[in-house]
């Protein structure tokens, strides 16, 4: 023992007289730089003495997977600044996704992959791109193929890219929920027997169970006839599934727009504070208000370099 203290006391003692000889006024400097030879480290990593203590573990995690195609580079661009903005879900895990289909042309090979070579935030399916014709059935499949065992996540979500989820109300509302035969998003259609609603395309969850059974289940695959979301629903009628079945309207609503003929109804309304999820951001004006109305801007700062008016134009 007193061998390995001297050890670690010598450099040590060495470098306090280079940095004296060197810098004799910055000592408090060194002090707060040194820390002690046994007792930093953890497995040959240093540990930051002031870092916060890590939240006691995660309640759950959740692929996010974002339904997109391969040539929407700009909703892609923007979708990332959206997410990346947001605060951390507390005690959860969302790593959040953008899924395709196969890269069938040259220029969408080469610029997908410099995004995944930039951000790795990119899943490529083994289907040709489509929005009622298997794609989601290749999608939920794939996930149990990918993450197996001790890498399986507690949901999977598939989401549509004109949506606009608040990852803190999504963790909050799904930590009480069930973690198995689960299913969660807005309830459609409105008013009718709760036993032939299906989830609304803007953004489903399912518990991972669900997914290894579409996995396990390859009739599914030809079985889209319809809408993709009605699809689903079909596929959880037939196989009992999703039993416990969580509507999260009105918090989930698509969005309204001053112009439409139809106003507010039973899925759609204004922007409240308290939602998780708005749907049909169609173009970059309705991206511009949500983002503003839930605060992303709120890290610009005052700088000579630019002058921002983020009121609102009527």
């Amino acid at each position: 023992m007193s061998s390995n203290i001297a050890a670690c006391l010598v450099p040590v003692t060495i470098l306090v007289l280079f940095y004296l000889v060197l810098f004799p006024n910055n000592f408090t400097h060194l002090q707060s730089a040194l820390a002690p030879c046994d007792g930093g480290t953890k497995n040959g990593i240093v540990v930051d003495v002031d870092t916060p203590p890590a939240d006691d573990g995660v309640d759950f995690r959740m692929f996010f997977g974002i339904v997109t195609r391969a040539d929407f580079y700009e909703r892609r661009s923007l979708l990332r600044m959206a997410y990346a903005l947001q605060p951390r879900p507390r005690r959860a895990v969302i790593d959040v996704r953008f899924v395709i289909c196969s890269l069938e042309k040259e220029e969408d090979a080469v610029l997908v992959s410099l995004e995944i070579i930039t951000h790795n935030d990119v899943l490529v399916l083994n289907c040709t791109e489509n929005m009622n014709d298997g794609k989601t059935y290749e999608y939920f499949s794939s996930l149990p193929r990918l993450f197996p065992g001790a890498e399986a996540y507690d949901y999977a979500g598939k989401i549509d890219d004109d949506t606009y989820y608040r990852l803190d109300a999504l963790a909050d509302t799904l930590r009480t929920k069930a973690r198995r035969d689960m299913w969660h998003g807005f309830l459609n259609p409105c008013h009718i027997d709760p036993e032939w609603q299906y989830m609304s395309g803007m953004g489903y969850i399912v518990s991972w169970d669900v997914a290894e059974w579409v996995a396990a289940t390859p009739e599914l695959r030809d079985d889209h006839e319809g809408m993709e979301d009605e699809a689903f629903g079909r596929w959880m009628r037939k196989g009992g599934k999703g039993r416990n079945k969580y509507g999260e309207e009105p918090r989930m609503y698509d969005y309204l727009d001053a112009g439409m003929r139809d106003g507010v109804n039973c899925f759609r309304h204004e922007l409240v504070a308290d939602t998780v999820a708005v749907h049909k951001l169609k173009d970059r004006h309705k991206w511009a208000r949500t983002l503003r109305f839930f605060n992303a801007t709120q890290g610009l700062k005052p700088s000579k370099m630019y002058h921002v008016d983020l009121t609102p134009k009527i």
